[in-house]
């Protein structure tokens, strides 16, 4: 794939072997130069060819794009990758992730800080990961950046940017409303002197039921005037409210959501989040759009196909590519029990999993179990009486399709001749598995 060669070969050179030392060493117009190479090379790549199917069609939230927010410890950012790529590799026809260059690239040269080299480095390691998606075209950037004439600007953008930026309003005052009674905020100085806020909250609301910001480049004057006070410092209702200190929660979602509804909008993509909570969110904010979460159909397939959870991603991409139609029935099925769901709640996916698509994969297992167990029996029968040469042929798969033919013409008896017939037979019968719509999951399950 050109694109592959393309952003491998500017990785590369730029880094000239020692990618960490690299980003962290480089001046920022040096950085700057990489992320608007890497945002303009995607850009040029990943063009949209065509309307999607808006069913399978997706573009990730930033959580699930290996981005920093909500969590930007690698732990994280590696368990959400892996749910992408669970979901993708297993149901979508394409997922588009938010990328991280072209945000690196429209924030500027003069607005770089360490944390844009946090994201820079593992951007980077993200797509040598996703790689094999990436190339067998499941996996793509999306374009957050549109480039339209006067006319369409007008008419398409203005409209619809000034439509999200009406619910973006509504959206934090109904986020800052259930946080301001749910999350309690606190300022506190480390031994290093890192200064940092500390948020509380329900898990749901706040990942991990904890998360703390750290300032890595000026310090607001509200927070200046807090050194001196007993630490650490629990904010009222009211500071919170004034400061606005429920931004550093409430903007990281309400842009991801933004973006995806740009996205969606000019592309036809449906939306994948990782958690209720955010497709809640979604819902109210664009509630025409479909909605997939990514953490529902993993944990269901975790609990249920744990062998085909595990799976490493080639084998899947593999798989995809060798049974291309088995793969499109057995997902069209899962979509068709999904359309039933509350939009995707974890626990009817994992019902559905559990109660329709399980007994499918274990009435495969019974019924080539079965034939296993026949036509071993039918065959030992028949062997013991047929030449030991044409035995071994038999048994090896190496006989001809005319076998009875060849059999009679070197005085081969009966028995033999029925023997090859049976064993023909039982191979027949195992490719009636394809007959089930669940053939696809059964074959990544072996």
């Amino acid at each position: 794939m050109e694109f592959l060669e393309e952003f491998d070969q500017i990785i590369s050179l730029w880094s000239d072997g020692d990618l960490n030392g690299a980003i962290y060493n480089s001046t920022n117009e040096h950085l700057f130069e990489l992320a608007e190479t890497l945002a303009l090379s995607s850009r040029y790549h990943f063009k949209p060819t065509g309307k999607p199917n808006s069913n399978f069609s997706f573009v990730a939230n930033s959580s699930l794009s290996g981005g920093r927010h909500p969590c930007a410890e690698a732990t994280c950012r590696i368990k959400k990758l892996n749910e992408l790529v669970s979901f993708a590799s297993l149901y979508s026809d394409e997922v588009h992730i938010q990328n991280p260059f072209e945000e690196i690239f429209l924030s500027g040269p003069e607005n770089l800080n360490e944390a844009s080299r946090q994201e820079m480095m593992y951007g980077i390691y993200n797509y040598f990961y996703l790689r094999p998606l990436i190339e067998s075209g499941i996996i793509k950037y999306a374009q957050n950046m549109v480039s339209l004439c006067s006319h369409h600007s007008e008419t398409l953008a203005k409209p619809l940017s000034e439509k999200i930026e009406r619910k973006e309003k509504k959206l934090y005052d109904l986020l800052e409303e259930q946080l301001i009674e749910k999350c309690s905020i606190y300022f506190d100085i480390k031994e290093d002197g890192t200064q940092t806020l500390k948020i509380e909250g329900p898990d749901g609301l706040i990942d991990h039921g904890v998360r703390y910001f750290h300032f890595y480049d000026s310090t607001p004057d509200f927070i200046t005037r807090l050194s001196k006070k007993s630490l650490p410092y629990k904010f009222t209702k009211k500071e919170i409210l004034d400061e606005g200190i429920l931004g550093v929660i409430i903007f990281p979602i309400i842009k991801d959501l933004s973006n995806q509804e740009w996205h969606s909008a000019f592309y036809g993509t449906s939306y994948l989040c990782d958690n209720s909570t955010q497709i809640n969110i979604a819902s109210k904010l664009n509630n025409s759009a479909y909605l997939a979460s990514s953490s529902a159909f993993n944990n269901a397939m975790n609990h249920t196909l744990p062998s085909v959870y595990g799976k490493d991603i080639r084998s899947i991409v593999d798989l995809r590519e060798k049974e291309g139609e088995a793969f499109s029935v057995y997902r069209d099925k899962v979509h068709k029990l999904l359309k039933t769901t509350d939009k995707w709640t974890e626990s009817e996916v994992s019902e559905i999993f559990r109660d329709e698509i399980a007994p499918e994969i274990n009435l495969i297992d019974k019924k080539i179990k079965d034939w296993k167990v026949k036509s071993k029996e039918s065959l030992k029968e028949k062997l013991i009486f047929g030449s030991g040469a044409v035995s071994i042929g038999l048994y090896a798969g190496m006989l001809p399709p005319n076998i009875g033919a060849v059999v009679a013409a070197i005085g081969g008896g009966s028995a033999v001749v029925g023997a090859a017939m049976d064993y023909n037979k039982t191979l027949k019968e195992k490719t009636e598995a394809r007959s089930n719509d669940f053939y696809f999951l059964w074959q990544a399950s072996k």
